[in-house]
């Protein structure tokens, strides 16, 4: 730790954080052999087993999580200093080495110092600030900004009745539900070996994050029965239990039914239809607007039913898919799902059911990080088709005789005319950054995880490293790449960044570039592979470079201190910003034995106006889905373009090994 001096000075290890040094070695890449495990450990570990049981709950491992490490300034700045080299020159590299000198061997000891002591008092000296500094303090608008999407099967559709499909979509979300409340959802676990913090769960559904002029912030309701669903302009209040009872799901679809019948004769209130579009303007009009015109009557109790939901559903008419000669058709599925006209963009997640009974997800990011979504999504999407149709697509089963249900609510509004014109004019603003946003997906289906594992290779790094490629023949020079990784392996933990533009991987981009030969090029790589599975490794362990970076800003700032390192550092742009969507993490998914039922994941928008933003997911052995994304008022960037890149380096990296 940090001496009160600044000097460094032992300490002894909490009696938790050595009892788990030896799974945190194990993942770091560093031996620990079970022969070598102390008593101490062996004890703890005994201990553990006789709490959690056989059959552990949700949060029943919580308490067994180690806390989130703090670095040593002076190994941050040393792993910062390798992740810049690729791409300064040497007067520049000589100009930030003297930064990081002048910060580590001043400022930086003091920062350190305040920063020991939020790790002792808090159980993660990273996550409360990550989430009100970077999410909930952001001014701009949550949508392509920050929100993120998730698609459906595309090659499988289980009804093409869009109320049937709702209707067992809402009633899997329910048991997805029901098992976090029970805490009858299984734990996840790294590797099936090391448990993750399950804390995000808990605020999955009936949460919002409500607008306000500095700093949102996110409500959570623990009482809420009832989905805002939105249909034809209009909203309603779907009540999904009903007399302490859970409705079924061909009960459900007679509801949703009932919601579109009605919606067609239901007139919309002025500024009804458009009323989402408030959710996607910038944060403080958005606040300043909400404060003015709905903080009483009418439109405070409705706002209210729409922001404590279970989640908003959206019945759209339109109907996306994929079809390999008309690219444009999926492309538009995504951009509906990342920034339809009618999403509520503050809640933790909207559900779109589409008229051919498609359907996608749209998750808010400052409550948790997308594998949560991606996780709920796995399993929701299984178990819909699990609870099956009827011959003709209806859902399955009949509705109980012994209680009449009340029809759906419909939302009333008072909304006046200079509340209507400023719907309006956010409504035009959101359309004119949905028409700058450049997005195409690429379904690379030459091959897949399966040829990658017989180059023995992780195949994360091996497509991180086709990115790099892809980057560099794309743009002639390489960039400031962002990976994200998660620190569930901590209490708290969320993410951190894998800097993964090395000085290795750019020398395998070169040896390819310039046709060196196989067998250069293969070590190259393998060096490559094996620095960015170092990295990744790191990172989950909470020896990453931003987030330290971050939280000794953080404390800069508290304390009126300036540092010119540390503001050049944070403000250096992602152009190239990357992630990977977990896959497999359901109970019941099984590509193998149903291909088609694989999910082309999900995306985002591109974190930097020059750069682009890509998230990829390895789907089964033969498939992986590429979505790239930038903007169009950038003259150096096109997703089409990169994509066929992306293409290309997949295909010279398998030359390499053919």
């Amino acid at each position: 730790m940090w001496s009160p001096h600044g000097a460094t000075v032992d300490t002894k290890p909490s009696f938790l954080d050595k009892c788990t040094e030896p799974l945190i070695r194990l993942l770091s890449g560093k031996r620990a052999m079970p022969w070598k495990l102390s008593l101490r450990v062996k004890a703890w570990m005994g201990v553990c087993k006789m709490i959690i049981g056989r059959r552990p709950t949700l949060m029943s491992l919580q308490n067994c999580m180690p806390k989130l490490p703090v670095p040593s300034v002076s190994e941050t700045m040393e792993r910062y200093l390798l992740t810049v080299r690729p791409f300064v020159g040497d007067e520049e590299y000589e100009r930030l080495n003297n930064l990081a000198e002048d910060f580590k061997n001043g400022l930086g000891k003091r920062l350190q110092r305040y920063l020991w002591v939020k790790s002792w008092w808090s159980s993660n000296y990273v996550s409360d600030w990550w989430e009100q500094y970077v999410y909930l303090r952001g001014r701009s608008s949550l949508m392509i900004n920050s929100n993120y999407y998730c698609l459906d099967s595309l090659m499988f559709r289980p009804t093409h009745i869009r109320s049937a499909r709702l209707a067992n979509f809402i009633t899997a979300l329910l048991k997805f539900k029901s098992d976090i409340d029970r805490q009858t959802l299984a734990p996840r676990f790294a590797m099936g070996t090391a448990p993750l913090c399950c804390e995000q769960y808990g605020r999955t559904f009936s949460t919002t994050r409500i607008p306000q002029l500095v700093q949102d912030k996110i409500e959570h309701y623990n009482d809420a029965r009832h989905v805002a669903v939105y249909c034809n302009g209009k909203w309603y209040v779907l009540n999904v239990i009903t007399g302490g009872r859970q409705l079924s799901p061909i009960e459900l679809q007679k509801q949703i039914i009932w919601i579109e019948e009605a919606s067609t004769t239901d007139l919309a209130s002025p500024g009804e239809t458009d009323l989402s579009a408030m959710t996607s303007g910038e944060r403080s009009k958005w606040a300043s607007f909400r404060d003015t015109h709905f903080s009483k009557g009418a439109n405070k109790h409705s706002l209210h039913l729409i922001e404590k939901s279970l989640f908003v559903a959206i019945l759209d008419d339109s109907e996306p898919g994929y079809d390999r000669n008309n690219p444009d058709m999926l492309d538009n599925y995504a951009k509906t799902m990342l920034c339809g006209d009618r999403i509520w963009f503050d809640k933790s997640f909207n559900i779109v059911c589409f008229k051919n009974g498609k359907i996608g997800l749209n998750a808010e990011h400052s409550w948790a990080d997308a594998t949560i979504i991606s996780h709920l999504a796995e399993e929701c999407f299984n178990w819909d088709i699990e609870l099956g149709f009827d011959e003709e697509g209806n859902c399955k089963g009949e509705p109980r005789d012994d209680m009449i249900l009340s029809p759906p609510r419909r939302l009333r509004w008072d909304i006046s005319p200079e509340a209507v014109e400023q719907i309006s004019a956010t409504r035009e603003e959101a359309q004119l950054m949905k028409a700058d946003l450049d997005l195409h997906i690429l379904k690379h289906d030459v091959y897949g995880k399966g040829f990658i594992k017989t180059c023995k290779m992780s195949p994360d790094a091996y497509i991180q490293l086709a990115l790099q490629l892809a980057h560099y023949k794309d743009q002639g020079k390489f960039c400031l790449t962002y990976e994200s990784s998660m620190t569930r392996l901590f209490k708290g933990g969320r993410t951190e960044t894998v800097r993964s533009c090395t000085s290795e991987s750019c020398a395998f981009v070169r040896a390819v570039v310039d046709r060196q030969p196989k067998e250069e090029c293969q070590a190259l790589m393998k060096a490559a592979v094996n620095r960015h599975t170092q990295l990744f490794r790191e990172s989950m362990c909470g020896k990453g470079v931003d987030r330290h970076m971050f939280c000794l800003y953080v404390v800069s700032k508290y304390l009126g201190e300036e540092s010119p390192f540390l503001q050049e550092v944070l403000s250096e742009p992602w152009r190239l910003s990357t992630s990977q969507t977990p896959y497999g993490q359901g109970t019941h998914t099984d590509v193998r034995k149903f291909p088609d039922r694989i999910s082309a994941g999900g995306g985002f928008g591109p974190v930097a106006d020059d750069g682009y933003g890509v998230s990829y997911i390895i789907a089964g052995e033969d498939n992986i889905f590429f979505h790239v994304s930038c903007k169009n008022t950038c003259p150096n960037t096109d997703s089409i373009k990169f994509s066929s890149r992306i293409f290309e380096a997949m295909q010279d990296i398998k030359n390499l090994f053919t």
